[in-house]
């Protein structure tokens, strides 16, 4: 659920401290000319990279992979991370830095959910996640091979699709889709009721983070694939024609605003008349099912 953290603080003096005084391996810049300890001292707990510079203290990675690493010794984050879990996780660290971090301020977060899709990951992702919000993907990856992700990036946040099975070390024998959203603008964490440490467990805070992920699937354009379906050739045409980013940035750029919304109403109606939205329907329905398995009651959602 929560993945990628970072967090820092300006109150810095007491975390330089307990990690010069309890961790022998904390390494510091050095001037070689005058050997000056200098600034950034650096401490890895597990994966978590701790930082110590003349003005603040940073702390950033996988909470994920930290709470598996630090428990079970593996380094992974495909595995399903409960609330609790992510409580014991901010607990963890705060023990191992000897350090409450309850008040440090969070600025950049990723929440991201892995789901057992019907259909192998890579081959929905190449075949019908087909644009975000009628605009191509800023990113296309192939991970060399062993994996495959499509990612779009706004100011704010960065929304990413991935096969998580294949990327995964060792690869799973299993369809796994995962789904996350990076927020890399603190103002928009804060309209989640996200300023320090101790909110991001927040129940209503989690419950805005997960709307807001929610509403970016649904400006996916994800379309199922047209196969033998008994379509009039005419709406074929307009439906493949409508996967090009090319065609609406064409359109966008040549037609009145109220005309370009009125061709994408138009198009989305087409794709629900003849049922070519069932894998979006499956993965909103999925993405709901998995969190409220990790954070059970108070609060569930429902699809629409």
């Amino acid at each position: 659920m929560i993945d990628f953290i970072k967090i820092y603080t300006s109150q810095k003096e007491a975390l330089e401290y307990k990690l010069k005084t309890k961790y022998d391996d904390t390494i510091c810049s050095l001037n070689y000319l005058t050997n000056e300890v200098k600034y950034p001292c650096r401490k890895y707990l597990e994966n978590m990279e701790v930082k110590v510079t003349n003005t603040s203290g940073n702390i950033r990675n996988s909470l994920h992979k930290f709470h598996n690493l630090a428990n079970y010794k593996l380094d992974n984050n495909y595995t399903d991370f409960y609330i609790e879990d992510i409580f014991g996780a901010l607990n963890m660290l705060s023990y191992e830095l000897g350090e409450n971090i309850d008040d440090y301020k969070v600025t950049n977060l990723e929440f991201g959910l892995n789901i057992r899709t019907s259909l192998p990951a890579e081959e929905i992702l190449k075949n019908n996640f087909a644009m975000f919000n009628f605009d191509n993907y800023s990113q296309i990856e192939t991970f060399k091979g062993k994996g495959f992700y499509k990612q779009y990036n706004r100011r704010e946040y960065h929304i990413k699709y991935y096969d998580k099975a294949k990327e995964s070390k060792p690869t799973l024998h299993y369809n796994l889709l995962r789904a996350e959203i990076k927020i890399v603008d603190s103002k928009l964490l804060k309209k989640f009721g996200i300023y320090t440490v101790k909110d991001i467990t927040n129940p209503n805070s989690l419950k805005s983070l997960f709307t807001f992920f929610l509403d970016r699937v649904e400006e996916t354009n994800i379309i199922d694939n047209l196969n033998d379906k008994d379509i009039p050739l005419e709406d074929k045409h307009i439906i493949e024609l409508g996967k090009s980013p090319s065609y609406w940035l064409e359109l966008k750029q040549n037609k009145s605003n109220s005309s370009y919304y009125e061709r994408r109403d138009k198009y989305n109606s087409i794709l629900s008349k003849y049922n070519l939205l069932t894998i979006k329907e499956e993965v909103k329905s999925l993405l709901t099912q998995k969190f409220n398995e990790l954070y059970y009651p108070p609060y569930y959602f429902e699809t629409g």
